[in-house]
């Protein structure tokens, strides 16, 4: 086991935490554009502090790749919300899983990577793993929408992984990825118009799970990415990085015990495909390591 593999199943947990958060500061009335907008305008401070590392000159003649990396970034996230709002939560969770496929795919058209066969079993089978272990058990509205508008989001995001992949160590890693985590926030700004509500109408009881949201989400983002950077090894790292699939279902079970909610999915159908996912999980991470075993 390598460190990017630790890093990569660090920042899926940290990603899984962090969700919990932001579902409370959602419950609470955050908003989820407000607090996706917030979120993205602390990645800034967040990747800032890997500019102590950085030496030399800005290679302004690249400046187009972390600019690009930055707008695929935050497309991703546009047709996220998309999938949110227009079209069905319960398809758009399990969608994300094909994130790991795209980037095996585009690993493949790029050239970046040699992919043998057990990178694409594993990215196949822990998409599987992740449709499952979302699945709620209810009768989705509007498929279609809702299917495209994931698998775009997939993919730009999956695109945003390997341009950090190819061209960040070259460009100067630090730098590029503040500049594409400032394209980012300052694409943000767009999302203001669409606020149901300002900023200042957020209660009081939702700012402190926003702030936690916030700063786990950054900070997984901080680990993830300079692992992609560093290592470059952006299928491997996104089979293991699906594990928040998992651990989101894990923590988020936790946090229905701890916050005495109701779970509306809680009957034994629900886990038995869950586990499923668990354990589809388990199995894309075993094949993933057998060929190195």
């Amino acid at each position: 086991m390598e460190l990017f593999h630790i890093n990569a199943a660090l920042a899926a947990m940290g990603y899984a935490v962090a969700a919990v958060f932001s579902k409370q500061a959602l419950s609470r009335g955050a908003g989820i554009l407000r607090l996706s907008f917030l979120v993205n305008l602390l990645f800034l401070p967040i990747f800032g502090v890997l500019l102590l590392e950085h030496e030399g000159a800005v290679p302004w003649e690249l400046i187009h790749l972390p600019a690009l990396t930055g707008v695929m970034f935050f497309v991703g996230q546009l047709f996220t919300f998309a999938a949110i709002r227009f079209g069905d939560v319960s398809l758009q969770t399990p969608m994300m899983g094909t994130k790991a496929v795209f980037a095996v795919i585009l690993a493949v058209i790029c050239g970046t990577e040699v992919i043998g066969l057990p990178i694409f079993m594993a990215a196949f089978v822990a998409m599987l793993g992740v449709g499952f272990l979302g699945f709620s058990g209810t009768g989705a509205e509007r498929v279609g929408v809702s299917i495209v508008l994931a698998l775009l989001s997939s993919l730009f995001f999956a695109g945003s992984d390997t341009m950090v992949g190819m061209f960040a160590g070259g460009f100067g890693l630090p730098l590029f990825l503040f500049i594409t985590m400032g394209v980012n926030a300052l694409l943000s700004f767009v999302l203001i118009p669409f606020f149901r509500e300002p900023l200042s109408s957020i209660p009081t009881a939702a700012w402190p799970w926003m702030l936690g949201a916030c700063l786990l989400m950054g900070l997984q983002a901080l680990l993830l990415n300079y692992t992609l950077a560093r290592y470059q090894h952006v299928s491997e790292i996104n089979i293991l990085y699906s594990t928040r699939g998992l651990w989101s279902v894990v923590f988020g079970a936790l946090a229905i015990r701890i916050f005495s909610q109701t779970d509306k999915a809680d009957h034994r159908g629900i886990y038995i495909l869950r586990f499923t996912g668990a354990l589809l999980m388990c199995v894309a991470i075993g094949i993933l390591f057998f060929p190195n075993t």
